[in-house]
């Protein structure tokens, strides 16, 4: 029979655990402020109190090490589970000194409890915890200092370290793979010079084996996957140059880890926008990002950074993968509607749906089988209808548990070996193929062309997209894009940058309201009389300027015979036309006539200019009265 699941929820009194599907409190801690558990061997899990902390066992019913250290406001376990690290807020000691704020215990053996090595940390936030990071056996600690990465070795026992030299280096990261010796680090910009992420050998303290530079960067989270082949870099800003968002900017960057590969260093094509959220599959043999302004677009790219599949747009900001990288789901939370779409990844690439429900929350998850989806309704974000609710893979709704007040919901890990891999039951795909049942009730499944959204009056006839109903539809909505492609990508980019991309077809097939597009051959055809008037200009101006005299009475015939000609044209001028025109005419004759009034006050020498615009008099008198105005 299989290990029965735990579901860990924070409330104010502090940790309770209850069985999958109900809601009975099965054990609980008291007085737990936060838990942070070991999801890779769910050996043992650390609660932090108010004067210490308390390290149980993998239930959360045992307690096996306490840790005397008050006042911690975050805390972490090495990848084997043998050390804690803790970090209280910034102190000084007696003389003023920074104190060692940042502490690693030891977890195993005789000296269970007590601190191997204590470090000051000037920053302590969340978005950057851990700051010290464990290779994947616990063999190496680095920690980074001014323009310098420490490297401790547990074979000492911390006590020396090697350094890695990195001008500007502010964060860092160890390769997942066992063995590996490489190290992520990441350089914000600075006097001018680019923000640039890199990937360096720790060993060797040599240069960056790959790099990547770019601007508009002031932090950055960086991400490998479980194999160690590949560094994601979701680099973010938290100015908008281009005022279009609250919230700053973000790109994501792609660095593979062999040198051999550099040229695959890029900037991952996204739509225009933020980018929400980035998994790397359990695997590491692909992952999923969701970016763009809403409707967001979400795209699964393999392992060397080529999109794969295309998920449609939709009011989306979140996407999971099941532990064995088999289901994922794209999800819509905050102050998103809450709609939750489940996939299965099929090995032709293909994501079949299968299912969609509506359930607003704050967070979701996947429960260590692979099998149910936990999400939670939380404070601080929201004070009522606090609760967590579980889903099976493909949206069915299977047990739901209210609070007074709820702070976080989480599955509690099992070990490696609990669960195996498996594909959707096949009595669930039996009654599908069968049509006993369908996509659950709840949220509008991208490139369904399903009615969303109000449609104004006058867009009700023939004005709109046509929905699903025959009805129309509006061509804007944050639920869909009308020019969604959803489906396997074949093609080699997606050209969301490109001049002649997505964004320039999308253009070119809607329309910019108050634009006047310009066929590509007639744009052709007057750069080219641009072109041949300006050497026709250099060549007048190689062979010498003539005489001013002769330069009045060639601008004076010039005008006369284009007079002449305009008038002769007047005729066949359409009416718009026409009165345009006569208005230009009717304004160069009021700038004659003041030139002459000018003149007439001052006295002195005429130009050649000013009596070239004197003599062009009569034969702007003449075209006026061709096209049927008076002066």
């Amino acid at each position: 029979m299989a290990q029965q699941q735990l579901i860990a929820a924070r409330i104010p009194e502090g940790m309770s655990f209850y069985l999958q599907g109900s809601s009975e409190v099965s054990h609980s801690i008291p007085g737990a402020l936060g838990v942070v558990f070991d999801t890779k061997h769910a050996k043992q899990m650390v609660a932090t109190k108010a004067d210490c902390v308390e390290v149980y066992d993998g239930s959360g019913k045992t307690m096996l090490v306490s840790v005397p250290e008050p006042n911690v406001v975050l805390t972490a376990l090495s990848n084997t589970g043998a050390y804690l690290v803790t970090c209280s807020k910034p102190v000084k000691d007696a003389a003023g000194n920074p104190g060692k704020n940042l502490k690693i215990w030891a977890l195993t053996g005789p000296s269970a409890g007590t601190m191997v090595l204590g470090l000051p940390q000037k920053q302590v936030n969340k978005e950057q915890w851990p700051v010290a990071h464990f290779s994947d056996g616990d063999s190496a600690l680095t920690h980074c200092v001014v323009n310098t990465v420490h490297v401790y070795s547990s074979e000492d026992g911390f006590a020396a370290y090697r350094k890695l030299t990195i001008k500007g280096v502010t964060a860092v990261a160890m390769c997942p793979s066992p063995g590996s010796t490489l190290l992520a680090a990441f350089i914000p910009e600075a006097k001018g010079a680019p923000a640039a992420a890199g990937i360096f050998d720790w060993a060797t303290a040599g240069k960056a084996l790959v790099r990547k530079s770019f601007f508009r960067t002031s932090g950055a989270q960086l991400m490998w996957n479980a194999p160690g082949t590949a560094l994601l870099v979701l680099a973010f800003t938290d100015f908008d140059v281009t005022n279009q968002s609250y919230y700053g900017e973000q790109k994501l960057h792609f660095l593979p880890a062999d040198p051999n590969k550099f040229e695959l260093a890029s900037t991952v094509d996204l739509k225009e926008g933020p980018v929400h959220d980035v998994q790397w599959s359990p695997t590491g043999s692909h992952f999923a990002v969701v970016a763009g302004f809403i409707p967001s677009k979400t795209l699964l790219f393999d392992s060397d950074c080529k999109p794969i599949y295309d998920f449609g747009s939709g009011p989306h900001n979140t996407v999971r993968f099941s532990p064995f990288g088999r289901f994922m789901f794209v999800a819509g939370f905050g102050n998103l509607p809450g709609d939750i779409i489940f996939y299965d990844k099929k090995t032709s690439g293909m994501m079949r749906q299968m299912g969609a429900i509506r359930s607003p929350a704050v967070t979701a998850e996947w429960s260590p089988d692979g099998r149910s989806v936990l999400t939670a309704l939380v404070a601080p974000r929201l004070r009522v209808d606090n609760a967590f609710k579980t889903f099976s893979y493909f949206g069915q709704e299977a047990s739901a548990a209210p609070f007074a007040c709820l702070f976080e919901a989480k599955w509690v890990p099992t070990p490696p070996g609990i669960h195996t891999d498996r594909p959707q039951s096949p009595e669930r795909l039996a009654a599908v193929a069968a049509g006993a049942v369908g996509t659950v009730k709840g949220a509008p499944i991208p490139g369904s062309g399903a009615k969303s959204g109000y449609v104004p009056p006058h867009l009700r006839g023939a004005g709109g997209a046509a929905g699903s109903d025959g009805s129309s539809r509006p061509q804007f909505s944050l639920a869909f894009d009308p020019n969604d492609a959803v489906g396997k990508i074949k093609a080699a980019g997606l050209g969301f940058a490109a001049p002649g991309g997505i964004r320039a077809a999308t253009a070119k097939k809607q329309g910019v309201p108050g634009f006047e597009s310009i066929a590509p051959e007639k744009a052709a055809s007057k750069n080219a009389k641009k072109r041949a008037n300006a050497k026709k200009k250099e060549g007048d101006g190689g062979e010498g300027a003539s005489a001013d005299t002769a330069s009045v009475s060639a601008t004076t015939e010039q005008a006369a015979a284009l007079s002449v000609s305009d008038a002769a044209a007047a005729a066949s001028t359409p009416s718009d036309d026409r009165a345009k025109r006569a208005r230009n005419v009717q304004k160069k004759l009021r700038q004659v006539a003041e030139l002459r009034e000018k003149l007439a006050a001052a006295g002195g020498v005429v130009t050649a200019e000013q009596q070239a615009k004197l003599d062009s008099e009569a034969g702007l008198v003449a075209e006026l009265a061709a096209l049927g105005g008076s002066a």
